[in-house]
């Protein structure tokens, strides 16, 4: 492999920069800030297939640029590990000439590679490229076109819904751009009191971040969001991100008041899954679920499998049995979604992973209280919904 182009910007500064060592012809294909930054949001909503693609937008990240000029990879270092978010964003007949420029890049520089929630139809090409693959999760889908609420299935989530409208709860999308400065900020300040109060349940210190959404006041881009509102206040938001070229969206950011009405959050999901499917959107994503059947792959991780299965018996933590048994009362179907590491996962890969989400920066008090709350409800979650042996259609 030769390498054919690089093109690197700090996402922090808005600054095109190049690292010390790269060669000075490299400097000639960089491309103008502003035009870049907007070719990574453009690149991000039409080439963008998984939850976490179009938070590659957000600032902090740097972006290696193929030589065409048509394919992006955003990634955030740690040393010398490049943790990828968004994947390859290109159009398909891009993506493999995009990937061997990055992969060289790093290979000549002894960089270690992280790509992650990989779809099942690029599996073979990051093989291709001496990438060790594990499966990690399984993204929760709903496909629009066929879905009804109807039947005993959704019955709970009727429910919920049923219940909040009943409360005189009321749905609605937000549109910062239609709104004065004032109405705006207003609103701004209550979700973002609605996010720091669901944190103050989390062990967690700060709110997680890289794989996760955030509400983001100034980065929105093309993101959508959704309110439910009392007659005296928000009662919570949703935030869906969008995935190819729109037909695609996301729900990756919900949160409600922690004395909020009941069955907030579904209520929000519910309404915006029917508004989407009559505005002929083809599917919806609920986000990835970790460690959810992450059975054993040839050639796979051992070391990765290891701390995903280790992590399941941590709920206290991060509730992974929690997020399946609420995400599957949807009835989604389930895809493998894979994490590929270049040459290969090390406990340095992992531990750069694990910094950037911040999921290990936690408050001793909080892990207690939250020992303390699963102890006093451990009857009521052994009642959780527990997932099958093979992803169901």
């Amino acid at each position: 492999m030769t390498v054919r182009g690089n093109r690197w910007m700090d996402g922090a500064t808005g600054v095109l920069t190049k690292p010390q060592d790269s060669q000075p012809h490299l400097a000639a294909r960089v491309v103008p800030v502003i035009s870049a930054r907007r070719s990574v949001e453009s690149f991000a909503f039409q080439f963008g297939r998984s939850y976490d693609s179009y938070l590659s937008t957000n600032p902090g990240r740097q972006r290696f640029w193929a030589k065409s000029g048509r394919g992006v990879v955003v990634y955030a270092p740690v040393g010398k590990y490049l943790n990828v978010v968004g994947g390859l964003l290109a159009d398909a007949d891009e993506k493999e000439s995009l990937l061997a420029e990055f992969v060289e890049y790093a290979h000549q520089r002894r960089l270690y590679i992280s790509f992650y929630n990989i779809a099942d139809d690029e599996v073979l090409l990051f093989r291709r490229f001496g990438f060790q693959v594990t499966k990690w999760g399984e993204d929760a889908l709903i496909d629009l076109r066929q879905h009804t609420w109807q039947g005993k299935a959704h019955a709970w989530v009727r429910r919920q819904s049923n219940y909040c409208l009943r409360r005189g709860i009321s749905f609605s999308e937000c549109f910062p751009n239609q709104l004065t400065t004032t109405e705006w900020n207003d609103i701004a300040r209550e979700l973002e009191e609605i996010s720091a109060s669901r944190l103050t349940t989390k062990p967690q210190v700060s709110e997680m971040n890289f794989l996760d959404g955030r509400f983001e006041p100034q980065h929105l881009g093309r993101k959508r969001l959704f309110i439910a509102r009392s007659a005296t206040s928000i009662e919570g938001f949703l935030i869906c991100n969008p995935c190819l070229n729109g037909t695609q969206w996301a729900l990756d950011t919900y949160h409600q008041r922690a004395d909020g009405t009941r069955g907030t959050v579904t209520f929000l999901i519910h309404q915006t899954i029917q508004l989407m499917k009559a505005e002929g959107i083809e599917r919806v994503s609920l986000c990835l679920i970790p460690t959810l059947r992450c059975r054993r792959v040839p050639g796979d991780s051992r070391l990765i499998r290891w701390g995903l299965n280790l992590s399941r018996h941590f709920t206290f933590i991060f509730d992974t049995a929690g997020l399946y048994h609420f995400k599957s009362r949807f009835r989604p179907r389930f895809e493998d979604r894979y994490v590929c590491v270049f040459p290969k996962a090390t406990f340095g890969s992992v531990w750069a992973f694990t910094r950037l989400c911040g999921v290990l920066n936690l408050s001793l008090r909080k892990v207690l209280a939250g020992l303390w709350r699963r102890t006093r409800k451990w009857s009521r979650r052994s009642t959780q919904a527990k997932p099958e042996l093979a992803p169901s259609d």
